[in-house]
């Protein structure tokens, strides 16, 4: 098992699917920084509404992605 960096989106991101991202908070754009620096990818995850609040919730479930 392995750490990777954790990217939660109101999505899922299927095996093999594509995404394109416009990134622009400060920590994401310095975590698709170090992805491309050490060539690894980083993980996707669903970002999920909480029933009868208004917090919300992640996925326990996500897919890796790489950037090209």
């Amino acid at each position: 098992m392995r750490e990777l960096p954790i990217f939660p989106l109101p999505l899922v991101l299927n095996p093999g699917g594509e995404l394109r991202l416009r990134i622009f908070e400060p920590r994401y754009l310095d975590m698709v920084r170090d992805c491309v620096r050490s060539q690894t990818g980083f993980g996707i995850c669903c970002v999920l509404p909480t029933p009868g609040s208004d917090q919300r919730g992640i996925s326990s479930t996500g897919c890796e992605a790489r950037i090209i």
